[in-house]
């Protein structure tokens, strides 16, 4: 019990402690809050001003004049070296660029907050721990933009195509520079260049032909990404040759800085008005005012009122709190010494944005692209746009860049290629067919529910694209309802998807929807006034015949050995009888001689019982004669073991007579009379273009058929015919007649002679096709579209390999079997019958010639 109550006791004093050290910064009810403010000598020498002084005068000028709660120390410090201890609440710093970041790692060391004034061309800190303002002049912000865009992932590239003009290279030398800065302590990732100047003084032609040079070695092929930055006043003319040289697919990334001074008649849509959807584009624009000041002094004093308004406010909020609550809830309550710079920092950002002049005059603003699946999207608003309007685009300010606070967005720059569709619901066309589309309608018509190999694959790019859809059934597209039915194959199990119906052509050309969600045989793709995608099937052709017939097993017995081991079986038994006999004949002792052995029949019995196993009366007395015996003892005991394991084998794995395996040996095969072929298959096609003679032969004596009469399965199982299809729909055959059945009454044969592939359709000109196919890839990678493929179609069930593995393992002994074991029964009484017969009249022989013998006796 009292160990309990110590552990209690420690446990409420340790978490007491812990509690007053994370809170054991002072409240500024109490004290005020202690400011330092660092200005390096080495800086202000080689600025030339004695930027310390200017500094003391603003900030104590603004103090006495906006500082209205409470009080506020500072201390000023020359030397960018100095270690600040944890008093301090804020620094607020003047140095040069290295100085700074080795500044900032002793602040956050001791949870200073740091105001930093600086270089520009500096790598920005981290946002949600300091506030630094690089001193950036007009026409000087690019290099501070790329570094802002790399440490704030504004643009997560490896690689970059930066095109430029000509006098942007020579008077920002540092702009390449910080594309290529690399830091691993700033999290800087450096961007690998290819750079590309465009000289001015070229006109008309020749600056197209430059362009063009330019952007050539990066026309690859869709599949590969390629991002590009472009500085130039020649933007538009580089987004024609671009679009010219089909360069903006989904996997490029294009941004384009406008240098024009007067953004305000930039109009993105006019620009990009003959550009496809599915690109991804963004412009950074100019608004910088041109009363814009860059002056130190102007920063000094606007982050000065920012500071002090910050901490003015926020002694008032700790006053109002302290006067309703009491002492000890205030202790639990106040701020810890992060809340309050999180605070601070935050109350700072939003004055500099909302009331600065200077340090924050500097603007860009983002603007980018929104265009994928524009023309598909469900129930999208045509509004009505003038000629010079792309009606698949839809451009949105998505942030600005200023030198305080860097990049302020609430979007990504291009955001279709993390968020692909970013959750738009596209129009899809499709058609009931199963296994592949399996649609469910309430009484209305509307599909509920939908299933199947297609619509499964289709519900799994939804989710990786992220895109919801809406179904559109191809057949309720069309008034005539006798178009339902267009390949005339329902009757008929299984189904085809060489017919593509017309409806989904014309609208698939049309551009109405996103995607056919139906499965369609790959036929001439150049010829096609739509697209296929990489293949989700390939289905193989086959052939259903008559399943050949068991072979007798009334002689098995005879089975487990050829007919030249049971020769020499008879004959080792034969040759072993006699040299049983001579050896016993003429043993040199007398005594052990067996009289047993004393006649070749009664060698030949006992050599013969013994091979079945069966025991004599006599055994050899002479060491010779054992010998003998002994080792036919260890042939007996091989043979027999050898042949009842064959004999367990050939009752567990029938025999069956020659069938039809392969295609070629079809016409080796007189009693097939007739040849079925299902119509509008695909083999039909290819056939009749072959340069294979048996497949010509076939279809010149083949019968299509449509339905289940013509199909005449019976004459297939009757042995008469053979039919060809997918070997999916043949497997459903064989499965029905098994369930109908209970007996396997089809062979499928073992070669699959022709491939077809099956795939989804998209319009021609659709940009999103390689994005499909990339999806589609992986999910085959993945597995996912074979265990859907196993889920739908059908297997051979008990007449496949499994099955007829179950049947082996279930298997009973029948009258079959057993027949040839009555057969030897039967041969060997009738052998018994015939040697009684012949031992009878050997019998009345001897009877009769020993009277003969006893007459002439008398009679002599």
């Amino acid at each position: 019990m009292k160990i309990g109550t110590f552990a209690g006791c420690y446990l409420v004093c340790v978490t007491l402690s812990l509690a007053q050290e994370y809170n054991d910064y002072s409240s500024f009810i109490s004290a005020n809050a202690t400011l330092a403010v660092v200005v390096d000598q080495d800086y202000m020498q080689q600025q030339n001003v004695n930027i310390l002084s200017h500094f003391q005068k603003i900030l104590s000028d603004t103090i006495r004049e906006n500082l209205k709660n409470g009080g506020l120390n500072v201390k000023y410090f020359s030397w960018s070296g100095i270690r600040l201890k944890k008093d301090f609440l804020a620094a607020m710093t003047v140095m040069d660029c290295e100085n700074t970041m080795k500044f900032f790692k002793s602040t956050r060391a001791n949870s200073v907050l740091l105001i930093a004034i600086t270089d520009a061309d500096c790598p920005r800190l981290p946002l949600d721990q300091t506030l630094m303002i690089p001193l950036v002049g007009r026409g000087e912000e690019f290099p501070q933009m790329i570094l802002d865009a790399k440490v704030q992932n504004i643009l997560p590239w490896k690689t970059a195509v930066v095109i430029m003009d000509e006098n942007l290279v020579n008077e920002n030398t540092k702009l390449v520079e910080s594309v290529v800065h690399e830091s691993t302590k700033n999290n800087v990732v450096p961007i690998s260049l290819y750079l590309y100047s465009i000289n001015e003084r070229l006109r008309s032609q020749r600056k197209r032909q430059a362009i063009r040079e330019a952007l050539l070695p990066f026309q690859r092929h869709p599949r590969e990404s390629n991002q590009f930055i472009v500085f130039s006043k020649f933007y538009e003319d580089i987004i024609e040759m671009a679009d010219n040289m089909d360069m903006y697919h989904v996997n490029n990334q294009w941004l384009f800085f406008v240098l024009e001074e007067n953004t305000e008649n930039f109009d993105a849509m006019a620009v990009t008005q003959n550009l496809a959807e599915g690109a991804n584009i963004a412009f950074v624009l100019n608004e910088t005012l041109p009363s814009c000041e860059t002056s130190l002094n102007c920063t000094l004093q606007e982050i000065s009122m920012a500071f002090v308004l910050s901490i003015s406010k926020l002694i008032a909020e700790e006053q109002s709190i302290y006067g309703e609550i009491s002492d000890e809830e205030w202790e639990a309550l106040r701020y810890t010494k992060k809340e309050k710079q999180d605070d601070i920092l935050q109350t700072m950002k939003e004055y500099l944005k909302n009331h600065s002049r200077c340090s924050t005059c500097s603007k860009w603003r983002l603007t980018t692209a929104l265009s994928w699946g524009k023309s598909q999207e469900h129930n999208k608003p045509r509004r009505g746009l003038s000629e010079n309007r792309n009606k698949y685009f839809e451009f949105v300010n998505i942030g600005y860049w200023t030198s305080v606070l860097g990049f302020v967005t609430h979007e990504l720059a291009f955001p279709h290629v993390k968020h692909y569709f970013r959750n738009i619901t596209l129009d899809i066309i499709t058609m009931h067919r199963p296994p592949w589309q399996i649609l469910k309608k309430d009484q209305r018509g509307e599909i509920i529910q939908h299933s199947g190999i297609v619509m499964e694959i289709l519900k799994e790019l939804s989710r990786m694209l992220n895109f919801s859809y809406i179904l559109h059934d191809a057949s309720s597209l069309d008034a005539n309802e006798d178009m339902v039915n267009l390949n005339d194959t329902d009757q008929l199990l299984g189904s085809l998807t060489y017919i593509i119906p017309y409806q989904v052509a014309e609208m698939l050309q049309a551009n109405k929807f996103f995607i056919a969600a139906l499965a369609a045989t790959v036929d001439d793709p150049d010829k096609k006034p739509f697209n296929y995608t990489i293949p989700i099937s390939i289905q193989k052709y086959s052939f259903i015949s008559r399943r050949p017939d068991e072979v007798s097993r009334i002689y098995l017995f005879t089975a487990p050995f050829t007919l030249e081991t049971w020769a020499s079986l008879v004959g080792v038994i034969v040759i072993t009888s006699p040299v049983l006999f001579i050896i016993n004949r003429f043993v040199p002792v007398e005594h052990l001689k067996v009289k047993g052995f004393a006649t070749i029949k009664n060698c030949f019995w006992y050599i013969y019982g013994a091979l079945l196993q069966q025991g004599g009366m006599y055994l050899p007395q002479a060491d010779s004669g054992r010998l003998v015996i002994g080792f036919w003892w260890i042939v007996v005991i091989v043979i027999v073991t050898t042949y009842c394991g064959n004999l367990v084998a050939f009752l567990t794995f029938p025999k069956f007579q020659p069938g039809l395996d392969y295609f070629f040996q079809l016409y080796n095969h007189k009693e097939y009379e007739q040849f079925g072929l299902r119509n509008g298959t695909y083999f039909e096609k290819y056939a009749a273009t072959s340069t294979r003679n048996e497949f010509t032969k076939y279809l010149e004596k083949a019968t299509i058929y449509n339905n289940l009469r013509e199909e005449n399965i019976e004459a297939v199982k009757r042995g008469e015919r053979v039919n060809i299809d997918w070997r999916i729909n043949l497997q459903l055959i064989i499965q029905k007649h098994f369930e109908k059945d209970k007996e396997c009454k089809f062979a499928l044969g073992k070669e699959n002679f022709l491939d077809e592939q099956i795939s989804m359709l998209m319009p021609s000109n659709s940009p999103y096709l390689i994005l499909l196919n990339e999806q589609i890839t992986r999910l085959n990678q993945m597995g996912f579209i074979e265990r859907w493929h196993q889920t739908n179609l059908p297997s051979m069930d008990k007449c496949n390999g499994r099955g007829v593995m179950r049947q082996i393992t279930n298997h009973k002994v029948n009258l079959d079997d057993m027949q040839g074991c009555f057969l030897v029964l039967l041969l060997g009484s009738l052998g018994a019958l015939f040697v009684m017969l012949l031992e009878f009249l050997h019998r009345r022989w001897q009877l009769k010639y020993a009277d003969k013998t006893k007459q002439t006796i008398f009679s002599n």
